[in-house]
């Protein structure tokens, strides 16, 4: 062999210089990152789809349109004159309202009698449920936990039933459990359901008495 042929050997097997190396591994990550970028995007685009395409959940798929409350009252005095006996197992609703009066303040009642029998004095049969929601600190009205009168909470329910011989509260005292909640499983400008969680145990007191309000609510446009 020659040594001009030696030489061409030479030079084919000459190792890489490192500059060679630094253009080599820069290629290298240039191929690297755009894969993973493309990758990326892909996920991203995916994922945005999906996103877009996720329905959100109406009253009808959260709500089950029941409504069933149990109400007592027992010595509870709403007037100096009177003494309330009021007991539901199974409170009849005839008619119901709902207001959304903005996105921190709704408004709901039920009653067992239609707004038409309402004439002139309320009779002793014709009883209404009463409840105002209210969110505080910049929150919307949402699901969630609503209790009684929590007037330092983000959210807080009012409740009271309204009889013939004048309103009933939910009262409470120092050393009482607390008086309970309004549950909202959905609500928006048109529907809400619920259920309510309010329990006062105080017999010897005639200011609280027993007065209870349990069960799901449900009103639906």
């Amino acid at each position: 062999m020659s040594l001009y042929s030696n030489k061409r050997l030479f030079l084919k097997n000459k190792p890489t210089t490192t500059m060679e190396k630094k253009l080599l591994f820069l290629a290298t990550a240039i191929v690297v990152a755009f894969f993973v970028a493309s990758c990326g995007g892909n996920k991203t685009e995916r994922d945005g789809s999906a996103d877009s395409t996720k329905a959100e959940k109406t009253a009808k798929d959260v709500c089950s349109n029941e409504t069933s409350v149990s109400m007592t009252v027992q010595g509870y005095e709403a007037t100096k004159d009177s003494a309330l006996d009021i007991i539901y197992p199974e409170f009849d609703v005839k008619a119901t309202t709902f207001v959304m009066k903005n996105d921190s303040l709704a408004e709901f009642k039920m009653m067992n009698y239609r707004q038409e029998e309402l004439v002139g004095k309320r009779k002793p049969e014709q009883v209404d449920i009463l409840v105002e929601l209210h969110s505080r600190k910049g929150k919307k009205l949402e699901p969630g936990v609503y209790d009684y009168h929590d007037y330092q909470g983000e959210y807080f329910s009012m409740v009271k039933i309204n009889t013939f011989q004048g309103a009933v509260w939910f009262n409470w005292s120092m050393g009482m459990p607390e008086t309970g909640n309004v549950t909202v499983d959905f609500i928006d400008k048109n529907n809400i359901c619920g259920s309510f969680n309010l329990n006062v145990e105080a017999p010897h007191n005639k200011n609280m008495g027993i007065v209870r309000l349990n069960g799901p609510f449900s009103i639906l446009e």
